[in-house]
């Protein structure tokens, strides 16, 4: 193998080079719909077989970037390649090799590795990197970089985006610069984009068997009309393995991506089994039973009168946040009964009168924060913290009453095993008072934010994304063992955290009906995902639910503060009750409806949707693969299960009824059901924000 000695210079850049003919001839490979190459100007273009349409292009000097830190004065330095390069290539790869960088003055002995190469019908672009010195380490890796993309020859393109659940973007011009952390979902929920086109697509995904932290980056350039696009991870280490980056050029629709990642996921990894009441549930009724202001809401024994409410939605779950002495986001993570609720036997009989009446029980923990107040804090601290590089806690308030001041918390680092025996401590502690789940909050919503602390079960510099599913998997062995029906919940969904979780809290986007959401992406790659919507009112508008049941997502109620109790209780709303509140319901919403209107038609839904289980609860959500569909704001969303499938249909106008057209590929017509008619016409108008169940039954040729 030819190689090259690069040496950079910051602020003077030069290079020697071992002589070679490195660009004498291009450097191509070939998968079914595209062909890669490397010109003699150190050109790297990926262009559409059949047709002179380039779909990528990039400067190998722009394909990669090293940082570097010097452990002596920690100082950092950014190195990119220069434009002259050793390149050989063998059987479907091509390999770029550095043996040395120069910084300065000073020589830094490595032997780096980058390898384009062909794997799955897709360009995978991988290698290695190695430190020979002690004196410095690899900070971060941003590889590969695609400065300039290009698909397609009509003017606007559109982008499948994993922020949240997914979004849609219809309009290049529209998207802008755009960073995810992943895993997280503050970030995004899965390492892969595809920008579509036409009648194809190109794909650009992370298949990381460690699923470790990076960031996925991808911002269009209005002047250019083109996209650039880079993956950076963190280091801070002296020898590391590059995972596969798998870039793609694929012909149909956006399903085809997903599928790809799938078929890699699933080779690696396996979402979690959970127990069949998690798949029948119809939702949950989220209450607050103590604030942050120590104001009780209700009591233990009020747990009866939320039953109630959550039977009055036909919910069949009720999770309790704010239950601890605490009250909700203080004293954390100090989670014990508290007396002036009842106490510790109260809340057990509580939890027992619920479940004779076949409501189930969550109790709230937060895996992520304290609070700086605590004697645990104080004396436990330094070592549960998490840490930045200069040595300083990651510092976050809460605020729930404008009139109070603020609770500080320390953002703790789940790579510490202190932290992470008192969190299975506090799922052992919900198994024996007889709850059926806890909720660890925010261990899917934080991004990975990297930890520099020298006493963590982790290195100095990486993050504690691995260590939050430890701890999952560390509780679920061992509430399990208790109980094999209890359930580990948290909030929002990641496709890492579906391997440890049973049920999902609804967070950030895609789990609300908006615009440009697209909850599609994630819950047709993921399909087995069981989440809530979210929801922070004390009711559901008719919209709401039936974005929930078009989507396959649990319903959801939140009755946080005193006035949501009058609501729920005396459908009393006055907006004096909520002067004092950072985040009050929607009240507009809650003075157009009354809780007895929107429990009687959550109720009637979720009646409707335990009717057709087999579709609602246990179909595989298949979007609108397959399925056509015309009329003036009108969805069509299906759930396959076996050789029946049913589409669910949404009228969306709030006011008007609308006909429409609809034909499925490879099936037959043979029953439509509405809320509270039976069997129905299936082509007849539908009535405003209404939804119908057609059922299909495959044909047989």
């Amino acid at each position: 193998m030819k190689k090259a000695i690069f040496c950079i210079v910051l602020g003077l850049v030069w290079f020697s080079v071992v002589p070679c003919s490195a660009f004498d001839g291009a450097f191509t490979l070939k998968t079914k719909n595209a062909t890669l190459s490397i010109n003699k100007k150190g050109i790297l273009e990926i262009v559409q077989n059949g047709s002179k349409s380039v779909i990528a292009r990039t400067p190998i000097d722009d394909l990669w970037k090293i940082g570097l830190i010097n452990n002596s004065d920690n100082k950092e330095y950014y190195i990119s390649p220069l434009k002259t390069y050793s390149i050989s290539s063998g059987v479907d790869a091509i390999c770029f090799e550095i043996n040395a960088l120069l910084v300065g003055d000073k020589s830094v002995e490595v032997d780096a590795n980058f390898i384009i190469s062909l794997k799955d019908d897709a360009f995978c672009f991988s290698g290695w990197l190695k430190c020979n010195s002690d004196e410095w380490l690899f900070k971060e890796l941003e590889y590969p970089r695609l400065t300039e993309i290009m698909p397609g020859e009509k003017k606007n393109k559109s982008i499948f985006w994993p922020a949240g659940l997914g979004e849609y973007i219809k309009n290049s011009e529209k998207f802008g610069d755009e960073n995810l952390w992943y895993p997280s979902v503050q970030g995004t929920c899965m390492p892969w984009f595809s920008i579509n086109y036409e009648d194809a697509g190109l794909y650009v995904g992370c298949h990381d068997s460690l699923q470790a932290t990076k960031k996925l980056n991808l911002s269009y350039v209005k002047s250019d009309k083109m996209f650039r696009t880079s993956i950076t991870t963190p280091l801070y280490r002296t020898k590391y393995k590059i995972p596969d980056v798998m870039v793609k050029l694929y012909k149909g629709q956006w399903y085809n991506a997903a599928r790809f990642y799938r078929n890699w996921y699933d080779m690696h990894f396996k979402p979690f089994s959970a127990p069949g009441w998690v798949t029948n549930n119809s939702g949950w009724l989220l209450a607050i039973l103590k604030q942050q202001n120590e104001e009780v809401i209700w009591n233990y024994r009020d747990i009866d009168k939320l039953c109630n409410i959550a039977q009055q939605f036909n919910l069949g779950t009720i999770g309790l946040f704010g239950w601890a002495a605490g009250g909700h986001d203080h004293l954390y993570p100090n989670f014990p009964p508290d007396n002036l609720m009842g106490g510790r036997e109260e809340l057990k009989k509580a939890i027992k009168r619920a479940h004779k009446r076949g409501i189930k029980i969550i109790l709230y923990a937060n895996a992520k924060i304290m609070d700086t107040s605590t004697d645990f804090y104080r004396l436990n601290g330094i070592e549960t913290i998490l840490l930045d590089k200069n040595m300083r806690p990651d510092i976050q308030f809460y605020i729930k009453q404008k009139n109070a001041t603020p609770v500080i918390f320390a953002q703790a680092c789940n790579g510490s095993e202190l932290w992470r025996k008192t969190m299975i401590d506090l799922g052992i502690q919900a198994v024996n008072l007889g709850a059926d789940g806890i909720l660890y909050d925010q261990l899917g919503v934080l991004k990975p934010d990297l930890c520099f602390s020298k006493s963590h079960d982790h290195s100095p510099g990486e993050s504690d994304a691995d260590f939050r599913q430890i701890l999952l998997s560390e509780v679920n062995r061992k509430v399990k063992a208790v109980n094999p029906d209890f359930i580990v919940m948290t909030e929002s969904s990641t496709d890492v955290n579906i391997q440890s979780v049973d049920y999902f809290h609804g967070c950030g986007i895609g789990t609300a009906e908006w615009r440009k959401e697209f909850p599609e992406l994630f819950r047709y790659t993921f399909p087995e995902l069981v989440t809530t919507q979210r929801n922070a009112n004390p009711m559901l508008t008719k919209t709401e639910a039936n974005f929930a049941a078009v989507y396959g997502m649990r319903h959801e109620i939140e009755i946080r503060y005193p006035g949501d109790k009058k609501y729920v209780l005396n459908n009393e709303v006055t907006n004096e009750d909520y002067t004092n509140v950072v985040d009050p319901p929607n009240l507009e919403m809650l003075k157009q409806f009354t809780a007895e209107e929107s429990a009687a038609y959550v109720n009637s839904l979720i009646e409707f949707q335990n009717e057709h289980a087999d579709f609602f609860r246990k179909g595989r959500f298949i979007d609108q693969e397959g399925i056509a569909i015309k009329g003036d704001n009108i969805v069509a969303k299906g759930f396959l299960n076996g050789e029946k499938l049913g589409v669910v249909v949404w009228n969306k106008n709030l006011e008007d009824e609308k006909d429409f057209q609809i034909s499925v590929d490879g099936y037959q017509l043979i029953n439509a059901f509405e809320i509270g008619s039976g069997k129905v016409d299936a082509l007849t108008a539908i009535k405003a924000n209404s939804i119908r169940l057609l059922v299909y039954h495959r044909e047989i040729y």
